[in-house]
């Protein structure tokens, strides 16, 4: 069963396991509105992610707020949000917003940061990480997992690799670290990802390693990410 994750509060390196799993995890002060997580408003977002739609602080915010609003969509918006998702190209746009954060001259954390209303919040490559991480497990959960699978048009890396990815370089971010197993788990039950998993050296024994994590969330999407890897493996198991 895929899993569905809510928002993450304020990602930064620094935050706890706990802090990321909450079920109702939203930055403080933040009002969950029904309106910011329909199928329209939720489109509007996405037409703001686009390098052509302004400067990179304004992207970020709109990174921020796509993020809360698909961490709450109603069920029987489901299908159109995945269907608008894939008519707007979503993960092509998260997938180089991403990239462009990543590109960015760096600038200190404290000048790194979006405004929500009165709050400063930070936006630097890992917070920013940490959200879209965010919208793929959301994503996949609501029904979009194909677009994660294959890269986008116009773009060399698909989601599903950029979530392993992020999965191998992570050393000291527990919180994107759980959020890129979660993200996986979500994508496992299928060979597309055993194929991909077979040309990223060091994945078996990431997943082990948070198999044996504190957390029992982490334990359970690294535990479950191997279990579905191996039943769609070509081969003997495990992979050398």
């Amino acid at each position: 069963m895929q899993q569905k994750l809510c928002c993450p509060s304020n990602p930064n390196p620094a935050a706890t396991m706990g802090d990321t799993q909450r079920k109702t995890i939203v930055a403080s002060g933040y009002k969950q509105v029904g309106s910011r997580a329909t199928p329209e408003a939720i489109t509007k977002e996405i037409k703001k992610l686009p390098a052509s739609a302004g400067m990179l602080d304004s992207r970020k915010r709109a990174l921020h707020d796509l993020a809360h609003a698909l961490a709450y969509v109603q069920e029987n918006h489901k299908e159109t949000v995945c269907n608008n998702c894939k008519a707007e190209a979503c993960v092509q746009h998260l997938v180089q917003l991403l990239q462009d954060i990543d590109a960015a001259p760096p600038v200190p954390a404290s000048e790194d940061v979006i405004r929500v209303g009165r709050r400063v919040l930070g936006m630097g490559p890992m917070d920013a990480r940490l959200y879209v991480l965010s919208c793929f497990v959301n994503l996949a959960y609501l029904g979009g997992a194909g677009q994660l699978r294959l890269p986008p048009d116009d773009c060399p890396i698909s989601a599903m690799e950029v979530l392993f990815d992020t999965l191998l370089i992570t050393q000291d971010s527990e919180s994107v670290l759980f959020y890129a197993v979660a993200g996986l788990y979500n994508l496992s039950n299928d060979a597309s990802f055993a194929q991909m998993a077979m040309t990223k050296p060091g994945v078996l024994a990431k997943l082990h390693s948070l198999a044996e994590s504190a957390n029992p969330d982490t334990v359970k999407y690294a535990s479950g990410t191997v279990d579905n890897w191996r039943k769609h493996h070509q081969g003997s198991w495990p992979p050398q």
